[in-house]
């Protein structure tokens, strides 16, 4: 009868009284109150007043601990699910749980009903034997062990890395993939990240095809019907490596203002709505930047031949003209299909030097009055932007560069150079959202939504503990306030931190939500779409109404798909991020490996109650750990550890330490704090490890760019603001982490 009254509350999906399921079961009413009492008593039905109804559930990924508890990630609030009650979820997968009533503590935990979606189709790891069986040891922190089906692992040796589609049975099993090499060297390392995240890195011969079929000459026919600009001074500024220029720009004086030309790439005219192209570059969402690999949403005859507005050749672009009093609000905006023809190729670093006084080279000293105008008026537009509450995060950003086995990590400092751009790009994709909106035409729009009002109320109280005050009341300007006090001042980067890590992910939408992080009604992605796919639809919805080809049929078709177009890029968008994230923090613990012994200055940059994270000046951070530090213990009051005789180590302290071991694969990086009567032992351990790399191919130690090569043909870099390592697990369960067992394989026939 149990089953009977469950399956009646779910059917119907509506509370019901005590006398509805007497008369609805012909129960007596002792009877039917026990099966009641029992339901509420193991969580499956809830009792408010005299009324009975099913339990709340929620949904959302869950994130499991080791220990083997988790919490089903809300908007909210995390609910939190005990051991035991996970069901067979993995990480991240999506789940649905039933909320049930508060324990001792007075808090609700959740009981996982049903997995709706898995969060990986294929895993990443390190092949193994165990009593005559294949089986992977994901590198996953946090998955199981994974019995294999036997089929193409024939000639592979214990230790190879593969990757395998896991089959999600009662007891789940892997089927052999790919091949990817041998332990953890560089390029084991970047097919494993790329077949983890499910990357695209080689394009289908259909599309190859399509693209070596479009011609590199622009038809003189189309031409005609096109805004000639290419008696303008029409540049473009990129980093010294950049080989797709998606961007160009032009300044010219007006009688009572400005006029500022923004030039996008014309991708839309080669890559066709439902083409062979077209639905590559939807499936990949965004090009992906590795350290020492790039892979382009488009194929390179696009992304770096007919599409790139390189110096010198007629480009087609879509264009944006904003006209600007002497106060610079915007007086007057036109958009033009246009063709350009680029008069230099300008870098940040060339532009970065003219605004501190130095000369340009020879060849661009005519563009000078151009970029003297420029700097002025984007200051001045990023000073209005920052009134009016925009978020200034000042990060210091570190390009990662692998060429040749060598690793570079190059401290980027261009900001006047690199905010000259930025302020023009966006006004362009402002200009362009307004546009779509006052039209109420159907666009993907850029979101960012305010933050949540528990995370603004974690943020007040950790910024009150380092001295600084935010009203009760959520506002962009009082967190730009903050920041601004911060500035220069130690605690700098771990303000910054704070604020950015209260803050919502910014998204794609088919609605616009507003931008809260950069203080916009409207905004948009318009200003590369060699590189996000987001723009190229949005290029496309531009100059459907240039043209006046925007019929009801095309507008109800674009705004039926375009909330699932905008959901598949957030998601690619998310991966990109993570695979770099991930492999710069694999290099970051190479560079480590090489510079075991040696002492270096940096920040404390995170306190916990197993050590203290220390980043050092050129992006990489490693772990302080609290055995190494002496007697401190963790106080969250005071977001320090506390030592004795007063001493504390707070964030944004400076710390020298000692890089005392690394690790590769798990991504970790070890320090010790350096004590001068330990600098004898810190030599000696160096050198001990210098040989015991004797036979390994040696990566030089090089911080800074190489002066040997020339810089335009090396590779795209990934940039790096903060790199943070995870969780760190402990010294006894890292070392027996994956480790083989020394068993001989037999050869058996799999029982299925």
């Amino acid at each position: 009868m149990r089953e009977t009254l469950l399956e009646f509350f779910k059917k119907t999906g509506r509370p019901h009284r005590l006398e509805e399921i007497l008369r609805r079961f012909g129960l007596e009413k002792r009877e039917a109150k026990a099966y009641l009492k029992a339901l509420v008593r193991e969580g499956l039905l809830e009792k408010k007043g005299s009324q009975y109804f099913l339990p709340a559930r929620v949904q959302g990924p869950i994130s499991l601990h080791r220990d083997g508890y988790g919490f089903v990630r809300l908007s909210e609030k995390d609910l939190f699910i005990p051991p035991g009650y996970t069901q067979d979820a993995w990480p991240e997968d999506l789940v649905e749980a039933r909320i049930m009533p508060p324990g001792r503590d007075g808090k609700p935990w959740g009981v996982v009903e049903r997995i709706l979606k898995r969060a990986r189709e294929r895993v990443v790891g390190t092949l193994d034997f165990r009593k005559g069986y294949a089986v992977l040891l994901p590198d996953e922190p946090g998955l199981p062990e994974l019995r294999l089906l036997p089929e193409g692992l024939h000639g592979l040796k214990r230790g190879s890395r593969i990757v395998v589609k896991v089959h999600y049975d009662r007891r789940p099993y892997g089927e052999f993939l790919e091949y990817l090499g041998e332990g953890d060297a560089p390029e084991t390392e970047t097919e494993a990240v790329i077949a983890k995240y499910g990357l695209r890195a080689e394009f289908p011969e259909e599309v190859l095809k399509e693209a070596e079929a479009i011609p590199l000459e622009i038809p003189e026919a189309e031409l005609k019907g096109r805004q000639d600009f290419r008696d303008l001074r029409v540049f473009t500024i990129d980093g010294v490596d950049a080989k797709d220029f998606d961007d160009a720009i032009h300044v010219e004086r007006l009688p009572k203002g400005y006029r500022i030309g923004v030039h996008i790439a014309d991708v839309s005219h080669y890559v066709k709505e439902g083409s062979a192209l077209d639905q590559e570059a939807f499936l990949r969402g965004t090009s992906v930047y590795l350290p020492g690999r790039v892979l382009p949403m488009l194929p390179e005859r696009l992304s770096n031949g007919v599409c790139s507005l390189k110096p010198h050749e007629d480009r087609l672009v879509l264009s944006v003209l904003v006209e600007l009093d002497e106060d610079l609000e915007v007086k007057r905006v036109r958009f033009a299909e246009g063709v350009i023809r680029s008069v230099a190729r300008m870098t940040y670093t060339e532009v970065e030097a003219f605004a501190e006084g130095f000369g340009l080279p020879e060849e661009h000293a005519f563009l000078a009055e151009d970029l003297n105008l420029l700097l002025d008026l984007t200051q001045r537009l990023r000073q209005k932007r920052l009134e009016a509450g925009s978020l200034d995060f000042s990060f210091p950003e570190v390009k990662v560069e692998v060429e040749d086995g060598t690793l570079y990590l190059i401290p980027q400092e261009e900001p006047r150079a690199r905010s000259l751009i930025e302020e023009l790009m966006l006004l362009a994709n402002r200009m362009v959202a307004e546009h779509l909106v006052n039209k109420g035409l159907p666009g993907l729009f850029r979101v960012h939504e305010e933050p949540l009002e528990e995370a603004y109320g974690k943020l007040r109280t950790a910024l009150a503990r380092l001295g600084y005050t935010l009203p009760e009341k959520l506002s962009s300007k009082a967190l730009q306030r903050v920041l601004l006090e911060a500035k220069g001042r130690p605690e700098e980067p771990v303000v910054a931190n704070l604020v950015l890590r209260s803050l919502r992910l910014a998204r794609y939408a088919a609605e616009n939500l507003g931008h809260f992080g950069l203080a916009m009604e409207h905004y948009l992605h318009f200003t590369s779409p060699i590189r996000r796919y987001p723009d190229l639809v949005v290029h496309r919805v531009l100059k459907a109404i240039l043209r006046r080809s925007l019929t009801p049929a095309k507008k109800a078709r674009w705004q039926e798909t375009f909330p699932a177009i905008a959901e598949h890029a957030s998601e690619m968008e998310r991966k990109a991020e993570a695979a770099e994230r991930e492999l710069t923090k694999y290099y970051m613990a190479k560079w480590a490996e090489l510079h075991l012994g040696e002492r270096f200055v940096g920040k404390v940059t995170g306190v916990a109650s197993f050590g203290a994270f220390v980043t050092l000046r050129n992006g990489v951070e490693g772990l302080v750990r609290l055995e190494a530090l002496g007697p401190y213990t963790y106080s969250e009051e005071a977001l320090a550890l506390l030592g004795p005789k007063g001493k504390r180590i707070r964030l944004g302290d400076e710390m020298e330490v000692v890089i005392a071991a690394a690790n590769p694969r798990l991504r970790q990086i070890d320090l010790l704090p350096y004590r001068g009567e330990e600098k004898k032992e810190a030599s000696r351990e160096k050198t001990l490890v210098k040989k015991g790399k004797a036979k390994e191919e040696e990566m030089r130690k090089v911080v800074g760019p190489p002066t040997d090569k020339s810089r335009d043909s090396r590779p795209e870099r990934a940039t790096v603001n903060t790199v943070y390592f995870g969780e760190w697990a402990p010294r006894e369960e890292k070392a027996g982490m994956h480790r083989p067992v020394e068993t001989r394989a037999k050869r058996r026939r799999r029982r299925r």
